[in-house]
């Protein structure tokens, strides 16, 4: 059995975390061929929230 990792990106608002994010989540996907799960901080989108 494979298993994965978590991966936390950390900075201030406008550092380009989710910049970074995503490139990591493409290289991931495109050079390892593993599937990406993309969660984020309850506060950080609306739907967090409830």
């Amino acid at each position: 059995m494979s298993l994965g990792f978590f991966l936390t990106i950390e900075g201030i608002d406008g550092s380009g975390k989710s910049t970074q994010a995503g490139k990591v989540a493409s290289w991931i996907q495109q050079e390892l061929g593993r599937p990406v799960v993309w969660t984020r901080e309850p506060g950080g989108w609306g739907d967090g929230e409830s």
